[in-house]
């Protein structure tokens, strides 16, 4: 009896990498564009979110985002892209910032209650 699969070899690495995806959801982040009035694209307000939610943890419902600033991440087929690389947000009224490397609480984002 022969143990060896009859898959071909891009089917194990496909099965690999989904596996990979599921176990480290942090890795791998989906952005989303629309188009921005200066005509290039920007990452919509919803993939920051998820960002954000995807890298800290945060519950989706709870993150406001607050000031938020971009930059040009890539150029293709002639279009700019633009995406989020800093951004205050508060959650539960507790102020936050994020370069999506790291989190820091500011306090000057708290909510008063």
């Amino acid at each position: 009896m022969t143990t060896k699969s009859h898959q071909p070899e891009f089917v194990a690495d496909i099965v690999g990498k989904t596996l990979d995806r599921i176990t480290d959801k942090r890795k791998y982040v989906t952005f989303y564009f629309e188009p921005a009035e200066n005509g290039c694209m920007e990452e919509s307000k919803c993939s920051m979110i998820d960002r954000i939610v995807s890298t800290w943890g945060f519950e989706r419902k709870r993150v406001i985002p607050l000031e938020a600033s971009m930059k040009q991440q890539f150029e293709l087929g002639g279009m700019q892209f633009n995406v989020y690389d800093s951004v205050q947000f508060s959650v539960n009224g507790k102020g936050w910032s994020t370069d999506f490397k790291r989190i820091e609480r500011d306090s000057a984002y708290d909510v008063e209650e």
